[in-house]
């Protein structure tokens, strides 16, 4: 019986120094623990730590705005500022360009972008070129885009309300005999235009400032 049994221990040790053997048990036990890894929460957790670690890596400036004596001033930092400083002028500007313009659709007064191009045209010629305007509305922290927004509630205003705001000839010229000296225009013609666009606006502005009262108030607005 004692030779029986050392002759299976001797059969189990030559099995287990096989070439891979030992090995391939070895490697079987790794490939079910990382298996049960792959299955398991924490290999979920760790590949999202991993992830947002290299996003952070690439693209810091979508976490960080600025660095200040080794202290950063985050992006959320910065948003939260800004809320808090300019949210509420920003929304009522935004709210009331959306009253003039609803207001402007019902009277047929929205502008083409034909008539918006022709207006930034005529802002390029009288600054000296488009080079100089963008060079004036990125000073203004503007871009063309915002641009074309305010030129488009601008000539919808007019459009709505030129008819109310008329110029006569003598106030053209009382105009040009007060205002001479200040004047862009050097010839007759061009100082005519210019005065009468002057006026208009003054009026316009006036009118505009009644009738948006009244159109504010009749508005549904909804903040939250």
């Amino acid at each position: 019986m004692a030779k029986k049994g050392s002759k299976v221990k001797g059969k189990t040790e030559s099995l287990n120094v096989l070439p891979g053997g030992k090995l391939n048990n070895v490697l079987n036990s790794w490939s079910g623990k990382v298996a049960n890894f792959k299955t398991s929460k924490t290999f979920y957790l760790v590949l999202i730590a991993l992830g947002l670690t290299l996003l952070f890596y690439f693209k810091k400036s979508w976490f960080i705005a600025a660095m200040v004596n080794g202290t950063p001033v985050t992006n959320l930092e910065l948003q939260s500022k800004i809320n808090q400083q300019f949210k509420t002028q920003t929304l009522n500007q935004l709210i009331n360009e959306k009253i003039i313009l609803s207001e402007a659709n019902k009277a047929m007064a929205i502008p083409t972008e034909a008539e918006i191009d022709k207006k930034i045209s005529e802002l390029e010629t009288n600054v000296g070129g488009k080079d100089t305007l963008d060079s004036l509305l990125s000073q203004q922290g503007q871009t063309r885009d915002s641009l074309r927004s305010q030129i488009k509630v601008q000539l919808a205003i007019t459009k709505m309300y030129q008819n109310e705001a008329t110029v006569s000839a003598d106030e053209i010229s009382k105009f040009i005999e007060t205002n001479k000296d200040q004047m862009k225009a050097t010839e007759s013609a061009q100082q005519e235009k210019e005065a009468y666009d002057a006026i208009q606006n003054q009026k316009l502005s006036q009118i505009f400032s009644e009738k948006f009262q009244e159109l504010r108030q009749k508005a549904k607005i909804q903040i939250f």
